[in-house]
């Protein structure tokens, strides 16, 4: 036996050169799309998950927000003005040019409709206080009588403004708190109409907030707008965005709510003066809307009343908040 005998013969090895089928190649083109449309559907849903979390939240945060400044108006309601126990005539919420007649105290319309600025069948309140932090003593060279209101300086309220060139509303109080009255200033300084009492050292003045609660008419974002029209200002600052209806009822002396405290239940007739307490109702919507989602639902706000969405607006997400909230100057 040679040396040759016991050695394998070493044969080239033989490589598949074929590659991948077609069919082969489509089961992983269609594997690949599943894997990535189930990944890419997962961030979708987390992402519009997101979206959707972050716009409720900013909404609350709104909400809240627009009833904290509101509540903290009508708790004041009142404030020194309720010493005068005179009805006073002007343009109270500067709608339509008519004027009503009331104490300077509240004042609503209800379901105002037909408004250019103001959102249809929503309510405005009005509310009528001195400022607290814009007021000051008469001195010994001042006085107010009649139709007369002569001051030493054109300052009504102390800030360093000459508020006496433009329109103006402020309340006179007599020093032992007996009296106030409230008035309004035309564009040269001079009283509207005449006081009844004398005012002199020692009596205090102060600027009159009439201050207007309404919801824009802006119909992709409707707002909570306040409006202080006895400092003659020229619009409407917007409290909260995407607020898109306020409504308003009032507690009466009588433990009575009523949608308008001007009123007459049998033989007794309401004013603002009896109002004991004000619950308000705001409805707050998303910034925009939400992908798949439609608003069928009606929203309760006291008994037997709700809020039905329009059906141009369902595509929103919407939050509700009610308040009650009691009158601290008003009555007893």
């Amino acid at each position: 036996m040679g040396i040759g005998d016991n050695m394998q013969v070493m044969r080239p090895k033989r490589w598949n050169n074929e590659g991948f089928t077609l069919v082969e190649i489509l089961i992983a083109i269609a594997i690949t799309v599943v894997v990535m449309g189930s990944i890419f559907y997962a961030f979708k849903s987390q992402q519009d998950s997101y979206v959707v979390q972050s716009q409720v939240t900013t909404m609350q945060q709104t909400l809240r927000g627009g009833m904290y400044m509101l509540t903290r108006d009508v708790q004041m309601a009142g404030y020194y003005t309720n010493f005068d126990p005179d009805d006073y005539t002007m343009d109270w919420d500067n709608l339509d040019g008519d004027n009503e007649t009331i104490r300077p105290l509240l004042y609503v319309r209800n379901d105002v409709t037909g408004v250019t600025g103001i959102r249809n069948n929503t309510d405005v309140i009005v509310i009528v206080k001195a400022n607290l932090a814009e007021g000051r003593e008469l001195t010994s060279t001042e006085h107010a009588s009649g139709s007369t209101l002569s001051l030493t300086t054109p300052d009504l309220d102390g800030d360093g403004d000459d508020d006496l060139q433009a329109d103006y509303c402020g309340v006179l109080v007599k020093s032992d708190l007996s009296r106030a009255e409230f008035f309004e200033l035309d564009g040269t300084g001079a009283l509207v109409g005449s006081l009844t009492e004398s005012y002199t050292q020692g009596d205090r003045i102060h600027r009159a907030d009439v201050i207007k609660y309404y919801v824009d008419d802006d119909a992709n974002r409707p707002g909570l707008r306040r409006h202080n029209l006895g400092n003659n200002e020229s619009g409407g600052q917007l409290v909260a965005e995407n607020i898109e209806n306020l409504q308003v009822r009032y507690e009466l002396n009588s433990g009575t709510w009523v949608d308008d405290p001007f009123v007459t239940i049998g033989s007794t007739t309401y004013t603002a003066a009896n109002v004991r307490a004000v619950q308000i109702f705001l409805v707050a919507r998303t910034d925009h809307t939400i992908r798949g989602w439609t608003d069928t639902q009606a929203y309760p706000m006291w008994a037997g009343v709700t809020y039905t969405p329009l059906a141009a607006d369902r595509g929103y997400r919407r939050k509700t908040l009610c308040s009650t909230t009691e009158i601290r100057n008003i009555g007893s």
